[in-house]
């Protein structure tokens, strides 16, 4: 009989000493389910470009014959850029010259028609009509001078004639006007930089750029090169339609290059195109503009344009719960975990709903609440 009892109390310890490993088992393989942030990087490329950039225009049609400078290189307000020879600038500049000198001949001689019409109107010597006829031509004869003045003002600039009193020519120094009109330096337009910054070519699209030379024939108005801003920088990325929608206005965003390895720039959005455009086939794209406000000195020395550049941008979302994909369990088009019941020391499985996923994780949507404890599997 004692013996029985030694054999049941054997057994009972060995039960309960099963049951304690199995429990420990259980609390090692069990989870605690929490609400964190989501992080998810989204990666673009694209090339440096100035912070802000200004055209220089042709102001006429003609050809290169100087450029005093090389590409890239920082030029200030004032400098001379291009000189080009044109005939048509100087067909251009005899023609104003011309009339202004006429409009200011009709000037004066309407001003004093006006000056003899009012003295002869308050005298009640002519009529309210010759009066009023009188004064028209005045101020008609005044805004044509203006007029006049400006356009030759703007062709002097251009090919920056200096060595001229135009103020003083009347129509009755001939000679003077002929001298003005053979000006030599009259055929060579100069162009001198309107501001400080980078003297660029232009690009014309993204595939294709436009770099002048010295010889080179340019129309009116054609872009002959660009002044670039490099206290910061710009960069477009093109983004897909799946993923354009989650990007925002003066979002912040993580800027690296092969050129600049031990720089990473902390910019943001500035702007997102709301058209899209093809892509051969593809998913239509949208155009972003990145920028980087301010670079250090020494980072302007090191940046470049035309460097290639990679944008990281950080999709913070709202907290979500994140399990182990090794916790999810899929059977029969359902998803579910185990949760572990402290009351009944039992787990059970629950169906959940599941979102996006990272490498290891899945984001739970629905189904299970922060503080749950998840059963892993062994």
């Amino acid at each position: 009989m004692k013996g029985r009892i030694f054999f049941l109390l054997i057994i009972f310890l060995f039960f309960q000493a099963c049951s304690d490993e199995a429990s420990k088992k259980v609390e090692q393989q069990m989870i605690t389910a929490k609400s964190q942030a989501v992080h998810n990087n989204l990666f673009y490329s694209g090339v440096i470009q100035p912070l802000e950039t200004m055209v220089v225009p042709s102001p006429a049609d003609g050809v290169v014959i100087d450029m005093p400078f090389q590409y890239g290189e920082k030029v200030q307000a004032g400098q001379l850029l291009f000189v080009l020879s044109s005939s048509k600038f100087l067909s251009d500049y005899k023609a104003a010259l011309t009339q202004y000198v006429k409009a200011k001949n009709d000037f004066n001689t309407n001003k004093s028609q006006f000056s003899e019409a009012e003295f002869l109107h308050k005298n009640l010597l002519i009529s309210d009509d010759d009066f009023k006829m009188k004064q028209s031509n005045f101020y008609s004869s005044r805004l044509a001078l203006l007029q006049g003045k400006d356009a030759l003002e703007g062709l002097m600039n251009q090919a920056a004639i200096k060595n001229i009193d135009f103020e003083h020519l009347t129509i009755i120094d001939f000679d003077k006007i002929i001298q003005a009109m053979h000006l030599k330096t009259s055929e060579n337009l100069q162009i001198l930089a309107p501001s400080s910054g980078l003297i660029l070519f232009s690009n014309k699209s993204e595939d294709e750029s436009k770099k002048i030379m010295k010889g080179d024939v340019v129309k009116q108005g054609d872009v002959l090169a660009m002044l670039g801003d490099m206290q910061g920088i710009t960069v477009h990325i093109k983004v897909n339609e799946l993923t354009v929608n989650q990007l925002k206005p003066r979002q912040k965003v993580k800027v690296t290059g092969m050129a600049f390895p031990e720089d990473t720039l902390i910019g943001e959005i500035r702007r997102i195109d709301h058209q899209g455009e093809g892509a051969n086939g593809g998913l239509p794209f949208f155009s972003v503009e990145v920028v980087v406000p301010k670079l250090t000195v020494a980072q302007q020395k090191t940046i470049h344009v035309g460097m290639s550049a990679k944008v990281e941008v950080d999709l913070e979302e709202a907290p979500r719960i994140m399990l182990p994909m090794v916790a999810v369990h899929e059977k029969n088009n359902m998803t579910s975990v185990f949760v572990y019941n402290e009351k009944t020391k039992k787990a059970r499985e629950v169906q959940v709903q599941t979102g996006a996923t990272t490498m290891d994780s899945v984001i739970i949507l629905a189904g299970i609440n922060a503080g749950d404890k998840i059963v892993l599997p062994h």
